[in-house]
């Protein structure tokens, strides 16, 4: 079994996941890819965690898949069965119940840059380097790329960043909206931390169906998204976490 290429801490209600090769700037190999697939299941089925983040060790987020993997003879059906893999990753992580916070320093190329977009908040240095590389390298996007781009940033801009595999700092990938927030590198880690606390916070069901509504909102109608909120939100006004928070209000109103 190789060593742990994928760390887990844990904090309060919190999980962080580290991809951790940082001597190829956490690039990642078929071994990495399994655990990071196992470890988002398993954390995925855990009630007790709120909020999960994830980074790379050391000074760099990703460089996305190791070029060491495309020297190798590789069948097709053997990269289509690795692919396959990845897919599992990115739908777990855009499914399931907990917020997923990205600190994304130093580089997020390729595969890792759509890893780290894979995410329902990315937080990136000012300096961080994101390219969407594949068309560059002769291959299409992966990692979820071609559905997450547009989505995030429009079909014109999703065609700049694809097409032209330019790459693009922290600071611009937060003005055109492909992230959330870009800070100063010294002041990552802390605005990291400071929204998985904030998101921990928060009532963890609420935070699940409003993270799975917008997910799905893509594909429904107006009137199905209408009918989806009606049946979820008349369960979720009689929850005890919701008449706590009311009765907590009006006590406060009538002290003030």
């Amino acid at each position: 079994m190789p060593s742990e290429l994928v760390l887990v801490q844990r904090k309060n209600k919190v999980a962080t996941l580290i991809l951790n090769r940082p001597e190829v700037l956490n690039a990642m190999s078929k071994e990495m890819l399994v655990q990071l697939r196992d470890v988002v299941v398993q954390i995925a089925a855990d009630e007790s965690i709120h909020v999960v983040v994830l980074k790379g060790a050391g000074e760099h987020f990703s460089a996305g898949a190791d070029v060491a993997l495309f020297s190798e003879k590789i069948e097709p059906y053997d990269w289509l069965v690795a692919m396959k893999g990845v897919g599992d990753i990115v739908r777990t992580l855009r499914e399931m119940p907990q917020p997923v916070v990205v600190m994304l320093k130093g580089v997020a190329v390729g595969g890792g840059a759509n890893l780290a977009l894979a995410g329902d908040f990315v937080i990136a240095a000012h300096n961080a380097r994101f390219c969407e590389i594949f068309a560059a390298i002769g291959l299409v996007l992966d990692y979820g790329g071609t559905y997450l781009l547009p989505r995030l940033v429009g079909l014109a801009r999703a065609r700049e960043l694809a097409m032209l595999a330019e790459e693009i700092d922290g600071k611009k990938a937060a003005g055109m909206g492909l992230i959330y927030k870009s800070v100063p590198e010294e002041a990552l880690e802390k605005e990291v931390q400071s929204l998985a606390e904030t998101l921990a916070a928060k009532p963890p069901l609420a935070l699940r169906l409003i993270k799975e509504g917008l997910e799905k909102s893509f594909d429904m109608s107006l009137q199905e998204v209408l009918h989806w909120e009606a049946a979820h939100q008349s369960v979720m006004l009689q929850t005890p976490e919701h008449k706590e928070i009311v009765k907590m209000f009006l006590e406060a109103k009538k002290k003030s």
